[in-house]
């Protein structure tokens, strides 16, 4: 059986048009299987360690609080010294760096090395625990305010706005004078007097997450308020959670610090990096500088690291953001 020609000339077009076809079709797909494998070979958390060793100042600053924190709750383990009867150290006092006195001692006879390791666990544990309850605080408070909306967002942020115009300092100050001081009690002041610029920040992300595609889909199929800010919202504000918790820590013992100067910090025996400060400064003039140099070096350092800590943690979790 014979064709005509015609009909066997669109055959072979028809044949060269599918040949065509696959061919396009698989070097798309290898373009595309090797685009993966580029994008394969770099995951996101790799993205984020990377983004965050590149800044340097911030890789600094990540050893610079890990070696503090080692010094203040490991050190004592292999420097020993009296911090706690000063009896035992009152011909000791004033003394200048020397053998058996690395940096010296205080007006009480100690000795400013371990005192340094002694105010230390006090003021970061106390920084630690202040900076949760503000974050807890302000999380909840921030989303709640920011998914709810309407009246009832007006209503909280405005107690927001009063609470900020208090100087942070003074409303310390007149709560420590009228219920005390304590442990218990410092923590409780410097968390739940701390937490609203938090609460700002959350609720601006929860304002822009609540009307999104997912959080339309969870309604759509029934689901309640609950599960949107559980598991929808919540989760997608971690990176302005973590990068909160770094100021906020920062903040808590520079508060708890700035009342140890007044005073008003943690009550003897213990001490704070704040009390240091304000007894080498009476004891600075008469040449004292080993009292107050020490201190003021290392908890100075010690807050800017933490800021930069949180710069390069906001610019860490934007790479996830732009991979979502």
């Amino acid at each position: 059986m014979t064709f005509p020609t015609d009909w066997e000339a669109e055959k072979m077009a028809v044949m060269d048009g599918q040949s065509g076809h696959e061919a396009a079709l698989d070097a798309f797909a290898e373009a595309a299987n090797s685009a993966g494998d580029v994008r394969g070979t770099e995951r996101m958390w790799q993205q984020m360690l990377r983004v965050f060793v590149s800044n340097k100042l911030a890789v600094a600053s990540l050893v610079y609080v890990v070696a503090i924190v080692l010094f203040c709750f490991v050190g004592p383990f292999f420097y020993h010294s009296n911090q706690t009867d000063a009896s035992a150290s009152i011909f000791n006092v004033n003394l200048p760096p020397q053998k058996g006195f690395p940096l010296g001692t205080d007006y009480l006879g100690f000795d400013i090395l371990g005192r340094l390791m002694f105010a230390g666990q006090s003021s970061l544990e106390l920084g630690f625990l202040a900076a949760m309850i503000s974050l807890v605080v302000g999380v909840g408070y921030g989303v709640f305010s920011g998914y709810v909306g309407g009246w009832i967002d007006s209503l909280l942020m405005r107690f927001v706005d009063v609470m900020l115009s208090i100087p942070g300092l003074f409303l310390l100050l007149a709560t420590i004078s009228l219920f005390g001081r304590s442990k218990v009690l410092l923590i409780l002041v410097l968390g739940f007097t701390g937490w609203f610029g938090d609460a700002r920040l959350l609720r601006g992300e929860a304002i822009a997450l609540r009307d999104r595609e997912f959080a339309q889909a969870v309604r759509a199929m029934g689901g309640g308020s609950g599960r949107i800010i559980w598991r929808h919202i919540l989760p997608n504000t971690v990176s302005t959670m973590m990068t909160v918790s770094t100021f906020a820590l920062a903040g808590s013992i520079l508060a708890l610090t700035s009342l140890g100067f007044l005073g008003l910090g943690i009550p003897l025996p213990e001490t704070d990096w704040g009390a240091m400060i304000q007894f080498g400064s009476d004891n600075f003039q008469i040449g004292c500088w080993w009292q107050v140099y020490p201190v003021c070096g290392l908890f100075l350092v010690l807050i800017v690291s933490f800021n930069y800590i949180g710069d390069a943690m906001r610019d860490m979790f934007e790479v996830r953001l732009r991979e979502r």
